[in-house]
């Protein structure tokens, strides 16, 4: 009885075959629509629109985001997904791999259907798209009473996705077929051996942790460079030929007038706002106006909007250089271009807080162009001067270190003989005069509590000038949170992994590189702390899903590899329809135009 029934249930599924071949005659060549235009070009050979749209609409069947889909250019990644299966095609026929009209039926009556991605955006847009990495989307072919193929629900469902005939749709899946078995051929080749796993697992899973030491370019210009006029003077005296060119570029930003002047600036704190933007305003401008009744209690402008400014002007008094218009927000310009030298205005609101401003010159002409040639040599000379003090500074602590010190006294040595440039440590103790801590008596005060102010006030106050001690980006000893090799232990590094490179060739805890490692804003002294390595119970644990997601991603390289090869060689030549590639207008309530969606198949 059971071989009797394994006959008949055989007969069963050849004779839905044989009538699904029958009724959509696989032998027939695909009939395009008379509106039918070629999507894609390649060597001569047209892809229609009829296929464009039909994987257009397989692609975009399971979101019912337009906008979302509009956003990934799912349009072109259609076309350029089916330039891809025509390379793949191509391939085959010269490698005689073909798919039978049998093994195409079965797919088929399964519901299985394909459809192609660029190589490239199969692993990241298919997930986007719940597409699985064969690019295999399910159509509900099933009777919904028998369970079984039913060729009226078939149709239905390929003219309804696809706008496609019975025919039409066979050709067009023989093709994605075709180009899918490439895609495995090509995967398949890919071998992972479990010594170069566990070679590529332990260097992922072993871990350092850096010391490190920050040596900050603003620092040195803020503190420690000399940016006495004579200083400055003298800089320019000697590099002539790139001042000229620096002013070359910058005089337009100074001619024919321009505005010396000063800002005291105080913003809405986020503490403050978060109790309602009306009491975060309302504290600002009790700061602001705090600031004004010490102006008028006879303190200069600088030493006020040192201490109490939160523009980053403040470090320089306040010093905005000479400005044209166009250069601060309207408010504030319209105020400073209206009133005479020497005047102080009174608090003008803007979107960012409040501001007070003196203007201290009005320069013209030749005037102008001196105190902007002498701005210029101040900006240049300061850049070198910062850049060469970073990077001496951190030169001499990696030396210190390499010597047997250990790296906090290194630094602390070397910082214990750094003292602030005269000038700055003069408009630095002159805070001293509004009841502010100069820089001697904060360096030889409590060191905690100063670093602990970190340049900065409690709500209300006034933020202390900067000095060696509270300066937020002075040299300290940080630590790395634990990395591996292809990690960013230090976030402003100029090569993010660079310092990862640089431990992980560091023996044990304690060593040293023998250079410092360039920052965006400066130098870095780094030293191995901990040193940790993938356990073999790790590997054994993860050996298998590691395995896998490794060849995964090998694989995937491969078919990216594979089919660029294929395009410097049978397929350079491409041509899209650019029509065809304009993504639609959103709808009006942003629902876009949701495409059927049915149940996917088991």
């Amino acid at each position: 009885m059971n071989r009797l029934s394994q006959i008949f249930g055989a007969a069963i599924v050849i004779a839905i075959a044989v009538v699904f071949i029958v009724q959509f005659r696989p032998n027939t060549g695909p009939v395009q629509s008379a509106a039918s235009t070629c999507a894609v070009e390649v060597r001569g050979s047209c892809i229609s629109s009829v296929e464009f749209n039909a994987s257009r609409n397989l692609l975009a069947m399971r979101s019912v985001d337009e906008n979302r889909l509009r956003a990934m250019g799912y349009r072109r990644l259609t076309a350029e997904g089916l330039y891809e299966r025509w390379l793949l095609n191509e391939d085959a026929k010269r490698l005689g791999i073909t798919v039978s009209d049998d093994e195409l039926t079965s797919e088929l009556v399964a519901g299985r259907v394909r459809v192609s991605l660029p190589a490239d955006k199969i692993r990241q847009v298919g997930y986007a798209l719940s597409l699985r990495e064969d690019l295999t989307r399910y159509l509900d072919v099933r009777n919904r009473q028998t369970k079984k193929f039913d060729s009226k629900q078939y149709e239905k469902q390929i003219r309804a996705i696809t706008k496609m005939s019975p025919t039409d749709f066979r050709d067009y899946q023989r093709k994605e077929l075709v180009a899918a078995r490439m895609r495995d051929l090509i995967r398949a080749r890919v071998r992972v051996g479990e010594n170069e796993a566990f070679e590529q697992f332990s260097r992922e899973k072993s871990t350092r942790t850096l010391s490190y030491v920050r040596f900050d370019r603003r620092f040195y210009s803020d503190l420690v460079v000399d940016t006495s006029e004579k200083a400055v003077q003298a800089w320019a005296d000697a590099n002539k030929e790139e001042l000229d060119k620096a002013w070359e570029g910058r005089k337009a930003q100074y001619l024919p007038e321009c505005r010396v002047a000063r800002d005291l600036m105080v913003e809405v704190k986020p503490a403050e706002a978060e109790q309602g933007p009306e009491a975060g305003k309302a504290a600002a401008k009790a700061r602001i106006e705090a600031a004004v009744q010490r102006l008028k209690k006879g303190e200069s402008f600088a030493d006020v909007a040192r201490g109490a400014s939160d523009d980053p002007s403040a470090a320089r008094g306040g010093d905005l250089g000479c400005v044209t218009k166009g250069r601060l927000s309207k408010p504030v310009e319209d105020k400073l271009f209206a009133m005479k030298a020497g005047e102080v205005s009174d608090i003008i609101e803007t979107e960012d807080g409040f501001h007070v401003i003196k203007l201290e010159q009005i320069a013209k002409d030749a005037d102008a162009e001196k105190i902007g040639r002498l701005e210029a040599a101040r900006d240049l000379y300061t850049a070198h001067e910062s850049e060469r003090l970073a990077a001496e500074a951190a030169k001499q602590v990696l030396a210190a270190a390499a010597g047997g010190k250990s790296l906090e006294d290194a630094l602390a040595t070397y910082l214990a003989q750094l003292a602030p440039a005269k000038d700055k440590a003069d408009k630095a103790g002159a805070g001293a005069k509004a009841g502010e801590q100069p820089a001697a008596a904060k360096q030889d005060g409590d060191k905690d509590e100063a670093a602990k102010e970190g340049g900065q006030a409690e709500p209300g106050e006034a933020r202390p000038p900067y000095t060696m001690a509270n300066h937020p980006n002075r040299p300290t000893v940080e630590t790395s949170l634990p990395f591996n090799v292809s990690g960013s232990p230090i976030t402003d590094a100029k090569d993010s992994t660079e310092a990862a490179r640089i431990a992980f060739q560091l023996d044990k805890p304690g060593d040293l590189p023998k250079d410092v490692v360039a920052l965006e804003n400066g130098y870095a002294v780094i030293q191995l702390k901990e040193k940790t390595s993938a356990s073999q119970e790790q590997w054994d644990k993860d050996r298998e899903f590691y395995t896998a997601a490794m060849r995964a991603a090998k694989q995937n390289d491969a078919l990216v590899g594979y089919i660029r090869r294929l395009k410097s060689t049978i397929g350079s030549e491409v041509k899209y329809d650019q029509n065809l590639l304009k993504e639609s207008k959103p709808a009006d309530d942003g629902s876009g135009e949701p495409l059927p969606i049915e149940d996917e198949g088991e």
